[in-house]
């Protein structure tokens, strides 16, 4: 049996009230794995380009902290 055979064979045997936040929770998963949520091509081009760098140059401390308002310690 796949798992997915096993969930759907646990999901229609849970109550009502449990399977609202599963249904919900389904409902996100799927969501987040439509074409909303990829690259670009134009994005994919960058990112392509910089995995590639063999120097790439990072971010300073003091941009990263104006960024998202507080350090990170590497």
């Amino acid at each position: 049996m796949t798992i997915l055979k096993k969930f759907r064979h646990f999901a229609e045997h849970l109550p009502a009230d449990r399977l609202n936040s599963v249904e919900a929770a389904l409902a996100e998963i799927m969501e987040s794995c439509s074409d909303g949520y990829g690259f670009t091509a134009s994005e994919q081009q960058l990112i392509d380009q910089r995995v590639a760098e063999t120097k790439p140059a990072f971010s300073s401390s003091e941009d990263i902290a104006g960024l998202c308002g507080k350090p990170f310690s590497a």
